[in-house]
């Protein structure tokens, strides 16, 4: 089977539509911090203005907060809750210059979060801003192998030139009354920057055929993502074509309607200024990615690429349920996000128990913890402890005046399964 697919319209055997862009802002990150409860306003209240929420999104790593900058503020408060009746948590203290915030331990799958920010400058703290609430759901790494056919890719930058400056740039007006003809549009540059996000989306199309992502981001978040700079942007995308030519004839759409010239208008478009193709080769079949955009940086030529590589992408929870069969029969590798591992805090023994603190770890929904009476073998798992507020065990019913050995190891739920996390180091304690 073969398709050719851009923008929001899918017919069988060919559909497209173009869509534009405006450049997303950039992000950074830096740290401080406050109280909680700290709503110190007093002499200058109006000097900083209010933080804005504008996204949180789902990322391997947790939940991605993003804010707006605040007059005046030095930096920036971040609180969160979980259950609309607890009071706000101080999770975070950034700097100024930082205008995101990975909150890495959201990772409770189907957990729901609400969080809110203040701007702050030295004692002064701005009002809250309106809070903003998102459901985690997990995003699970895949590794792939993919194989690069670049050198074909390219030949078609010369195809869609060619049809920009010749005769036949005619499409059908809305209503399929008229061709309509464009004149003057002009030649697009090769970016070799913009191809290296069109092969990362060519490899993404043969896990999820579709101009949304497998991370469930629209298709564009590969150029704001790795922060490409850009004003408009266009996507087409097709497999089962063989060569360039071939996949160059169906996104031409020669004998469509207005409808199902979505490729064509995105070829012939004078929004952008620059294209780039990705060309891929993924069991046995091809896929096709061309990006187009306008951009005001320059980028250098780079060798082409034709041979196998280990790919790696990002999959949201209900395409990875969907695609788990695709993913086996590609051979594909998953990999969830571990949480952080425990450290302990202070041990105390008696004659007859063992009191175990430890720290909470990042990410953790549970931690099983294991016991044994030598420190090289012999561990046995003694209790799963799943409260995150009481990072205490008492291991009660010990012999007296032994030795025992403990590490701890923690663990989340995603997609049904327990992820854990790195062991913690073995702490030994001697009963009186």
């Amino acid at each position: 089977m073969k398709k050719v697919f851009s923008g929001r319209n899918k017919v069988i055997a060919a559909a497209l539509a173009a869509v534009l862009l405006m450049s997303p802002a950039e992000f950074s990150q830096g740290t401080l911090t406050v109280r909680a409860d700290d709503n110190t306003q007093a002499s200058v209240q109006n000097k900083i203005g209010k933080p804005f929420i504008t996204d949180i999104s789902n990322e391997y790593k947790g939940l991605k907060i993003s804010w707006r900058a605040a007059s005046g503020a030095t930096g920036y408060y971040i609180f969160r809750k979980q259950k609309k009746s607890n009071p706000y948590e101080l999770i975070a203290t950034v700097s100024s210059d930082t205008l995101s915030y990975i909150d890495g331990d959201a990772m409770k799958e189907g957990g729901i979060y609400t969080y809110m920010i203040k701007g702050f400058d030295n004692d002064t703290v701005s009002e809250e801003s309106e809070s903003k609430t998102a459901t985690r759901f997990p995003i699970s790494k895949v590794k792939l192998k993919v194989k690069y056919a670049q050198s074909s890719a390219r030949k078609m930058q010369k195809m869609i030139n060619d049809f920009r400056t010749g005769k036949d740039t005619w499409l059908w007006n809305a209503n399929n009354t008229q061709k309509v003809y464009t004149q003057g549009i002009g030649k697009l540059a090769y970016d070799y920057n913009l191809e290296k996000l069109a092969m990362i989306r060519a490899a993404e199309i043969a896990i999820k055929f579709n101009h949304e992502r497998p991370n469930g981001k629209p298709c564009f978040s590969v150029l704001s993502d790795t922060g490409y700079n850009f004003k408009y942007a266009g996507e087409n995308i097709a497999y089962g074509y063989k060569t360039a030519a071939k996949a160059f004839d169906a996104f031409l759409e020669m004998n469509n309607y207005y409808s199902g010239q979505g490729h064509r208008r995105n070829m012939l478009s004078t929004n952008y200024n620059v294209c780039a193709i990705g060309h891929c080769k993924v069991n046995g079949v091809h896929y096709w990615v061309q990006l187009f955009a306008f951009t005001e940086d320059d980028s250098d030529y780079t060798k082409t690429i034709s041979t196998t590589k280990n790919v790696t992408m990002y999959v949201s929870s209900d395409d990875l349920t969907s695609y788990k069969k695709t993913l086996k029969a590609l051979g594909a590798k998953v990999e969830d996000y571990a949480p952080s591992r425990v450290t302990w805090g202070e041990i105390e023994a008696s004659k007859k128990f063992a009191t175990l603190n430890y720290t909470k770890s990042v990410g953790a929904t549970g931690y099983e913890i294991y016991r044994s009476t030598s420190k090289k073998n012999g561990y046995k798992k003694i209790v799963t402890v799943t409260n995150q507020q009481k990072l205490v065990y008492v291991d009660k019913k010990l012999a007296r005046k032994r030795k025992y050995y403990y590490y701890i190891v923690p663990y989340r739920m995603a997609h049904d399964e327990k992820v854990y996390g790195k062991k913690s180091e073995i702490k030994m304690i001697k009963t009186n």
